[in-house]
């Protein structure tokens, strides 16, 4: 467990660093979606319980931005 979670924070503080730099510089809107795909980058790269999270995510406006949306929409089946 101790590893997943040490993995998990490893794979994920890059793309946090950025979202914090950015939010810091203020180019959070400049960024957002750069900042999207490596988010989707971030979850695919982290598993099958991830991608199922932002598929969820990928239909919730009230918590993501259309653009981020569109990012994570990336992650649903086609089929």
């Amino acid at each position: 467990v101790i590893q997943r979670v040490f993995q998990v924070l490893s794979t994920s503080a890059g793309f946090v660093g950025s979202v914090l730099v950015d939010t810091v510089t203020g180019n959070t809107e400049d960024m957002e979606v750069r900042r999207a795909a490596e988010l989707r980058d971030t979850i695919t790269s982290l598993g099958p319980f991830f991608i199922k999270l932002g598929q969820a995510l990928s239909i919730r406006p009230d918590v993501l931005s259309p653009r981020a949306m569109v990012e994570l929409q990336q992650l649903c089946d086609k089929a």
